[in-house]
């Protein structure tokens, strides 16, 4: 197996510095197109019977809220209102620490 280190502790250089990146190339002229987050969005942003998907989930979830799912008010809590704010109570001997 190669050593990948110098004497002194420092990486040696590596790769071929002909072939390596030089200063204005873009590695991935193209970003990332086809992440799942873009496919995601692409889908939300679809329109059915003049609503897009999205507001369409999200009236689904309000249903569920409604019907009683706690997951669901959970869900629609926590993006309107924010999530509550944890605390910890941490001791140590004598000393009494509420973060």
């Amino acid at each position: 197996m190669e050593v990948k280190r110098r004497a002194n502790g420092q990486f040696k250089e590596s790769g071929n510095p002909k072939t390596q990146f030089k200063k204005g190339d873009i590695p991935n002229p193209n970003g990332r197109n086809g992440a799942l987050a873009d496919i995601i969005n692409k889908v939300f942003d679809e329109e059915v019977d003049e609503k897009t998907k999205k507001e369409l989930m999200i009236r689904k979830v309000y249903r569920m809220a409604m019907n009683g799912s706690l997951g669901a008010v959970t869900y629609l809590s926590d993006r309107t209102e924010g999530k509550a704010k944890e605390t910890k109570e941490i001791t140590h001997k004598d000393t009494l620490i509420i973060e």
